[in-house]
């Protein structure tokens, strides 16, 4: 499943990326839509396809997930790096690539 923003006037920036998403206990779909979905939530992104889940953290009271993703935003790639560090729901960024 993909979580897609149908906006498509500006310019597109594909990346790929691994990522540690912090999944709360109380979420209801399962690790990687819910991934999926709260990457897609942040400002400039219009499309993220989870390609694997790379490893499972449980914690007290969220699952830390690290996953593989491509990531299509309007934001450039220093942007789009900004602003995953500001959301909540993302721990670490071990790997942002812009794809050629």
């Amino acid at each position: 499943m993909a979580i897609t923003d149908t906006d498509t006037e500006q310019t597109t920036t594909t990346v790929t990326a691994v990522l540690a998403v912090r999944i709360p206990d109380s979420a209801g779909a399962d690790l990687a839509t819910d991934a999926e979905q709260r990457l897609g939530r942040i400002e400039g992104v219009r499309a993220v396809t989870v390609d694997g889940l790379r490893g499972l953290e449980p914690r007290f009271t969220a699952t830390l997930v690290t996953v593989g993703v491509t990531i299509e935003s309007a934001a450039s790639v220093e942007d789009l790096r900004e602003r995953l560090s500001d959301a909540v729901c993302v721990d670490s960024i071990d790997r942002l690539v812009a794809d050629e």
